[in-house]
Parts: C-alpha cells; structure tokens; sequence
C-alpha cells in the first residue's frame, strides 16, 4: 500500500504525517519519524478491520498518485 506523507522539524523533532488518515508521530531523524509513522499506520489499519462489520466485503484499491504529486513540489520514496 502506498500513501502521501508529509514530513516537516518542529523544534528538535521530526514529524511525518500521512495525508490520508492524518495520522502522524515523529523521531529524532526523519528516518525515525517515518518508521514510527509506518507503526501507527499499521495500528490505525489493524483497528479498522477489527471493528469493520463481519458480514461486509472488503477489497483493496491500487491507485497511482506520484504522476500528481510531481507537479506538486518535491517528491522522495518513504524509507518503509
């Protein structure tokens, strides 16, 4: 699954935020902060399924948004 994040410093911190759910968390390194972030996400996914109805289909969506993006600004490859 890919997602959009942002990263960005407050004070001594980096933060990552995906841009979808808004999750965020953040580390010393921004490498730090995206792996934290992949953690979160992970949990955050984990918890919609478990609470999701049980009766319900479910199916996943593969889309592209890099060709978007690049207009956008600066575009890297997350570290996770």
């Amino acid at each position: 699954m890919k997602t959009i994040i942002q990263t960005h410093t407050e004070g001594k911190y980096f933060i990552a935020s995906d841009l979808i759910t808004n999750v965020a968390d953040q580390g010393l390194t921004e490498e730090e902060a995206l792996a934290n972030l992949k953690k979160g996400l992970e949990e955050h996914y984990k918890i919609l399924m478990e609470l999701a109805p049980k009766d319900q289909k479910f199916s996943f969506l593969d889309i592209e948004v890099e060709k978007y993006a690049q207009t956008s600004g600066p575009l890297s490859e997350g570290c996770c």
